[in-house]
């Protein structure tokens, strides 16, 4: 008999709308700051373009993939690492999210 692994997938999009209605977006200084689980819309959207919608898949994808997409540029690829250091904050450290 062969057991089955359930794998889920953390979705980029769901992770900044989660990390947006989380927070206390309407108190004043808020709106300047970004959530630290949170891609901005053009990165998002140049991933989604690239076929990476889940972290899972932003992790396989590697700093070398990352660094050579149009679009991504210098700030962009600090904002998907400043996002996978905070979801490993999140988790203890460990390699999932």
């Amino acid at each position: 008999m062969t057991e089955q692994t359930s794998t889920t997938h953390t979705n980029l999009a769901t992770l900044a709308a989660d990390a947006a209605a989380t927070g206390e977006w309407w108190k004043e200084g808020a709106l300047e700051h970004r959530p630290e689980l949170a891609l901005p819309p053009r990165v998002l959207t140049i991933l989604d373009n690239a076929g990476i919608t889940t972290v899972e898949q932003l992790k396989a994808a590697g700093p070398a993939r990352l660094r050579e997409m149009e679009g991504i540029g210098k700030l962009g690829f600090d904002q998907i690492v400043e996002l996978l250091r905070a979801l490993d904050r999140q988790n203890g450290g460990g390699s999932h999210a």
